[in-house]
């Protein structure tokens, strides 16, 4: 795969194509260590655009009844289950 800008859905498809080539084998060493190096790579990328995208989720929650100020609070998942 070549450094080149891809977007998370892209990455997340060649990810999937890249582990069942792998599940599948029969591929020499050399080829299944370039497809893991790439694999990480990719898991690497899905992860710090999933990280990205959950830092810009925020909850607005309402402050007073007047609803003239809110507070601005952090997305957690966590929190949330």
């Amino acid at each position: 795969m070549t450094e080149k800008k891809i977007n998370f859905e892209d990455a997340l498809a060649r990810l999937e194509e890249v582990v069942k080539e792998l599940e599948d084998g029969g591929l020499s060493l050399e080829k299944s260590l370039e497809l893991f190096e790439e694999g990480v790579r990719l898991v690497k990328f899905c992860k710090l655009e999933l990280d990205q995208a959950e830092k810009k989720i925020e909850i607005v929650l309402k402050k007073d009844e007047d609803y003239n100020e809110v507070e601005v609070v952090p997305f957690n998942v966590e929190e949330e289950n």
